[in-house]
Formats: structure tokens, C-alpha cells, sequence
């Protein structure tokens, strides 16, 4: 009995720990979770580790500080897990490095869930942003040594299908189109919808990017699509009212896309902030005209 316990507990514990992960896309599933981190390990063992580490820290002091309903659908998981991601992104995976994950995982989750308590506004991926900009400049400050920039896989499959799929998968810093493709997957499993909306987000934004002249390096990489995808979903659920299914998700998409050209310009590094600028944004616009709140 004591053993069919524990595995139980260990089954539900991996669950929600996948959960976390599959919250980076906005997504409470394990299935989800599970085809991320494959994707991460596609690319990079030290990232997955490093996301996994992130988010199982995230979860662990969630539940250890009574939050039990956003543990269980991966609320504290997945800011933890963006924060191990941008530390290797940062800094080479090595001691400094690994010592830093679980401290930075465990700071970015108290802030998100801060911020749950005291607004209406979900935080999405703010503490991930602050916390890794913050570590940015303290590696800039003190000379830290900066990780390598890989070299983006080719596999062949054209300009085309490589920038959307790296649209897809630029939201976990995986710049492999083969990556992306296992991220487009695990969204599918937690939902078509999903995976659906993430594709037209990072291809909408790669055709506007063209449309408008922008540089084609970048649209290639999918530095124009990962934050669209994320605005997409986030907006996915938004009432569509007199405007179409379409229309929020849509505007999110292309309002991220302007965003993220001016971070370019500005020569910051936007991580997802433009995400949340845009999404925020929309959002708030859609709820004001939304009939229920024009009532009240």
C-alpha cells in the first residue's frame, strides 16, 4: 500500500511538474510539458536540465507555501523554468551558472506569485523578464563570461518553414527549426487550438515582417514570431465580441511584432517583453469593450 502511495504521489508530482513547463506557452499539460522538454533536450542537454531544475524548483516552493491550486495547473512552474533557460542563455553552463538556477528559478517564482495576490493582471512571464535582464546586467557589470552564441541548425527545409517553426520554439530560446517542430507538437497535445494559433501567430508575423522590409536574418531566426505566439494564446480566450474569433489574438501578434522591432532599434534585448506590452495591452482594450464590463 505504502509503495502504490508514493507512486501515486510521484506520478501526480510529475504531472504537475510537466504542467509548469507546459505553462511557458500558456498551457496546463503534462503531455505538453513532456514534448517541451524534449524539444530543450533536442537542442541543448544543459537547457533542459536547466528548465527542469527551474521549474521543479518553482513547484517545490509552491507547494510548500500553501499554493496548492496554482501548483497544481503549473502556475509556479513555468517562470522558474523560463529563469533556469535565460541563465544559460547568459551565462556558459557551468558551476556559476548551475549555482545560480535554483535561487533565480525560486525569486522569479515568489514574484509571480506576489503578483497573483495583489492584481488582476496575470503576470505571464514578468518576473522571468525582470529577473534575467537583471542578471544580464550584473554579467555586463562585473565582466562575467557570456554564453557561446550556437550557430542556428540548417536543416534544409526552407526559409519559409524554418522561420515559423523557430517562431514557435524561440519562446524557450531553442533556435533549431527541428526544436520548434517538437514544441508545435507538445501544443497540440495539450490542445489543437493551440498549436493552431502558435503557428499562424509566428507565420503572420514572418509574412508582416517581410511586407515591411525588415531585416530577413532575423525573421529567419524567429526572433519576429516567438513573442506573437505567446500574445496569441494569451488572447485566445479573449470574448470576441463584434470583432471575430481572430481579431485579439491577431492584433497581439503584430502589436508584439512592432514592439519587438523597437527593442531592436533601441538595441535591448526584448526577451518577452514585448509580449507582454502587447498582450496587456489588448486585453485591456478588449475588456472595455466587451459588453458585460460597458453593463457594470
Amino acid at each position: 500500500m505504502s509503495l502504490q502511495v508514493r507512486d501515486s504521489f510521484g506520478a501526480a508530482f510529475g504531472r504537475i511538474l510537466l504542467r509548469g513547463i507546459g505553462q511557458i506557452y500558456l498551457l496546463p499539460s503534462a503531455w505538453a510539458g513532456a514534448l517541451l522538454l524534449a524539444a530543450a533536450a533536442w537542442q541543448s542537454w544543459a537547457m533542459a536540465g536547466a528548465c527542469l531544475l527551474g521549474a521543479l524548483t518553482g513547484t517545490v516552493w509552491g507547494m510548500a507555501a500553501g499554493d496548492a491550486a496554482g501548483s497544481r495547473v503549473g502556475l509556479d512552474g513555468y517562470n522558474g523554468a523560463l529563469t533556469g533557460l535565460g541563465v544559460m542563455v547568459v551565462l556558459p553552463a557551468g558551476p556559476l551558472a548551475w549555482s545560480l538556477v535554483a535561487p533565480l528559478a525560486w525569486l522569479a517564482s515568489w514574484a509571480a506569485h506576489a503578483w497573483r495576490r495583489r492584481s488582476s493582471v496575470p503576470p505571464y512571464t514578468a518576473p522571468f523578464v525582470l529577473i534575467t535582464w537583471l542578471l544580464m546586467a550584473a554579467a555586463a557589470g562585473l565582466e562575467l563570461p557570456r554564453a557561446a552564441v550556437m550557430a542556428a541548425a540548417d536543416p534544409g527545409w526552407g526559409d519559409t518553414a524554418q522561420g515559423l517553426l523557430r517562431g514557435v520554439g524561440q519562446v524557450m530560446f531553442l533556435d533549431d527549426p527541428r526544436a520548434g517542430a517538437l514544441c508545435l507538437l507538445g501544443l497540440a497535445l495539450g490542445t489543437p487550438w493551440a498549436a493552431l494559433s502558435a503557428g499562424l501567430a509566428s507565420g503572420l508575423c514572418l509574412l508582416a515582417a517581410s511586407c515591411a522590409g525588415l531585416p530577413a536574418d532575423a525573421a529567419a531566426l524567429g526572433l519576429y514570431g516567438f513573442n506573437a505566439v505567446l500574445a496569441a494564446e494569451a488572447l485566445r480566450t479573449v470574448r470576441p465580441g463584434r470583432l471575430g474569433a481572430w481579431a485579439w489574438p491577431c492584433l497581439g501578434a503584430l502589436l508584439s511584432l512592432l514592439l519587438m522591432r523597437g527593442f531592436q532599434l533601441l538595441a535591448l534585448p526584448s526577451l518577452t517583453a514585448p509580449f507582454l506590452l502587447a498582450t496587456w495591452a489588448v486585453r485591456g482594450v478588449a475588456l472595455r469593450r466587451s459588453p458585460q464590463t460597458r453593463a457594470a
